[in-house]
């Protein structure tokens, strides 16, 4: 597999960003020194465990003194990064944004804590994840970078909510366990749900993780022990659906390995169109507008909206054979629908012939013609919608759209 040189090589960075990089890191530990607090600016994120891609976003930890423990650490860096004039984002503990010379920066204050028990806050041990990282990576740079292409192409990178994908942190972790992109993959086609990852061995088995692990930790597919935190499940947002495509992918590529893998299919309307007459349904196009706000939240509510009119639509009785939803300069919900109209009369359950009089005597009040099917009386009654298109006019306009999309056109 040669090609997987080329497909690393075409997407580093460039060399010159370390200059601006140091130049911001020197920048921000100089006015931490002039404010006579005791912290430390110092790298985070995939560029300071040399994992990074083309295009990243640069962490800094500004590590606090414990001493600031009972303090609001992110008051204290907004003073310290006036200069940069950044946007505070909140979170769990606000942190900034700034963009320089094209790189965005994050700024993210921390506890310097000396292990995870220290910790007042999630991000307080992410500087300890860098460090284990950096400690154990060895030689497998490279490889962390092709899965992290592999996966970004394939729709699997991202632990947001409306992902539910692989971070950054666990396929780091992956990588480092299987020692390389090739020998992760292979390891993929071998999972089941379930699946127990402890690279660090800090449990004696499965059953031990199972019973001394949070239950609300173990209801993903796959559980990976935090190398950092024992207590933590890194894999805990991962859903089903991601797992299960990973194992696909995996799966597939090994099969016949192609840099098609590494490359992310775009929306092309002309594929999803030529799909509809193929499959002789109707395609129905949303044209959407998001809210603006943090992305994850955003995203989150993107997926709600999606989710929600395609349960929607098969309430109605209408099958979706696909659907699919992107989101960059547009955002567009579609979904593969057949048929294009139903019968105007559904059938209709009602009680069972020996049921309760409590259910029996006002079904048989508000109805009149019955059918019984295996001992279960129904009803035919009016559709309030048989045409798909009535029915999507209704759903767009649904009060629950309201506040997770800005709007929706057909």
């Amino acid at each position: 597999m040669k090609f997987l040189k080329g497909v690393v090589r075409q997407n580093l960075p460039k060399k010159v960003t370390k200059k601006l990089i140091d130049d911001v890191l020197d920048s921000i530990n100089s006015y931490i020194k002039k404010n006579k607090i005791i912290a430390t600016a110092s790298l985070g994120g995939s560029y300071a465990k040399n994992t990074h891609l083309k295009y990243f976003d640069c962490d800094i930890f500004v590590k606090f003194d414990m001493q600031y423990k009972e303090k609001n650490l992110s008051i204290i860096l907004e003073k310290i990064l006036k200069t940069f004039k950044p946007m505070k984002i909140h979170g769990s503990r606000d942190y900034f944004k700034f963009i320089k010379k094209g790189i965005t920066f994050e700024i993210v204050p921390v506890l310097d804590v000396g292990g995870p028990s220290e910790a007042q806050n999630v991000t307080d041990v992410s500087p300890l994840h860098v460090d284990w990282v950096r400690t154990h990576i060895k030689k497998l740079h490279d490889d962390v970078r092709l899965s992290k292409l592999f996966c970004k192409a394939n729709g699997l990178y991202g632990a947001e909510s409306y992902i539910n994908g692989f971070s950054g942190y666990i396929l780091e972790v992956l990588t480092i366990h299987y020692g390389g992109f090739k020998k992760l993959l292979k390891g993929v086609t071998e999972w089941r749900p379930k699946q127990c990852i402890d690279v660090e061995g800090f449990y004696h088995s499965r059953h031990d993780i199972s019973r001394r692990l949070n239950k609300a930790k173990l209801h993903s597919p796959l559980i990976i022990i935090d190398p950092v935190q024992p207590n933590r499940n890194i894999a805990a947002s991962l859903s089903n659906e991601r797992f299960s495509q990973f194992i696909l992918a995996a799966r597939l590529f090994l099969q016949k390995p192609s840099k098609l893998f590494f490359k992310k299919k775009e929306f092309k309307l002309s594929e999803v169109k030529k799909k509809a007459k193929l499959l002789d349904c109707s395609l129905v196009m949303l044209n959407i507008t998001p809210l603006q706000s943090k992305r994850d939240v955003v995203g989150s509510k993107l997926l709600k909206a999606f989710l929600f009119i395609q349960t929607q639509l098969e309430n109605c009785d209408f099958n979706v054979l696909d659907s699919g939803w992107s989101w960059s300069k547009k955002t567009f919900f579609w979904f593969l629908v057949f048929p294009n109209k139903l019968s105007k009369y559904e059938k209709h359950p009602g009680p069972l012939v020996y049921s309760s009089n409590e259910f029996f005597k006002p079904f048989t009040k508000k109805y009149k013609d019955y059918i019984i099917e295996n001992f279960r009386i129904y009803v035919l009654r009016k559709r309030k919608f048989y045409k798909l298109k009535d029915v999507i006019k209704y759903i767009v306009k649904d009060e629950y759209l309201k506040d997770k999309v800005k709007k929706v056109r057909i």
